[in-house]
């Protein structure tokens, strides 16, 4: 059969596949666009792709809020602050006619200032009659995703502070390893926690892609082949993000093990992804403001273990 030629990036390219198949496939795409168009449904799918951006990567979605506990305060809650529970203690054995010593139970109440995060996104005018997609509404997705982006950037600031406090980090001369994992674990299990969360970037992930036969067990080697993702290791699962960056200069990066939300971080809102309203029509500028006025604290340093490794290897 003859084979067809199809232009890439590099010039013509052979296709393996027959001109009948070509034509099958042709027909088929046809039909299916004839079918949309038919249908009330279809005619809303094709109109809603046509007016889809050209995206260059997929959209952010915020990781932290999930693994720190958002709580709205009040007008005229300030400053946020919460109570910590009583210490421990142990008790005493005492003989016959002693008597124990007296405890004197106080908590530690702690208080968090807030602070803002500002957005000010402006779309000249005519930018609104020639795009051929609702660029205000897509507009106010962005500015959404800019929230995400500025929280989870402090947080995985505050988060790498805080996690040689009281816990030691793990090195590893190479790629992020298995053993580096459990270890990080192993100290969040000694204050007794357990460690829900593995927050990497993609450089941690490509060194578990690479991980050997002998480091995974039959079912997670499956998912990893199928998908390339792991879901979950020790219980824990995985989050991945661009914003832990690579030292390029040193080679190094870093992961962090965290453990559940209400032992290890809290963020009071007092507001919470506020859009309005802020055009400049002299300037024939249409445009919002995006506020948020929040605190952050991690306030259990125990929770809290980082991992360095080798971050292009």
């Amino acid at each position: 059969m003859p084979r067809v030629l199809e232009v890439g990036p590099r010039g013509f390219a052979p296709v393996v596949a027959s001109t009948g198949d070509s034509l099958r496939g042709e027909i088929k795409k046809r039909a299916a666009i004839d079918a949309a168009f038919a249908s009330p449904n279809g005619m809303v799918k094709i109109a809603a792709s046509l007016v889809n951006p050209v995206k260059k990567h997929l959209d952010y979605v915020s990781i932290m809020r999930k693994n720190v506990v958002v709580e709205m305060q009040p007008d005229g809650q300030y400053p946020a602050m919460f109570d910590a529970d009583v210490e421990e203690f142990t008790a005493v054995k005492i003989g016959a006619q002693g008597s124990a010593s007296v405890l004197v139970c106080a908590s530690t109440r702690t208080f968090v200032d807030p602070f803002e995060i500002v957005v000010l996104p402006k779309v000249p005018w005519s930018e609104v009659r020639l795009r051929k997609y609702k660029v205000l509404d897509r507009v106010k997705q962005r500015l959404s995703q800019s929230f995400a982006l500025e929280e989870d950037a402090l947080w995985i600031a505050a988060l790498h502070s805080a996690s040689v406090i009281t816990n030691t980090e793990e090195i590893v001369a190479g790629p992020i390893s298995k053993e580096a994992l459990a270890l990080a674990m192993k100290q969040l299990e000694q204050h007794r926690l357990a460690a829900t969360g593995v927050i990497m970037n993609p450089a941690a992930v490509s060194g578990i892609r690479r991980w050997q036969y002998q480091y995974i067990d039959e079912v997670a080697r499956i998912e990893l082949r199928r998908t390339g993702y792991l879901g979950k290791l020790f219980t824990a699962g995985f989050f991945i993000t661009d914003l832990i960056s690579v030292d390029a200069v040193n080679n190094i990066s870093y992961t962090y093990v965290i453990t559940e939300p209400a032992k290890l971080a809290w963020m009071p809102m007092w507001a919470d992804s506020e859009v309005i309203p802020a055009d400049r029509p002299d300037d024939l500028l249409l445009g919002f403001v995006g506020y948020e006025l929040l605190g952050m604290i991690v306030h259990n340093t125990n929770g809290v273990v980082r991992i360095k490794f080798a971050g292009n290897d």
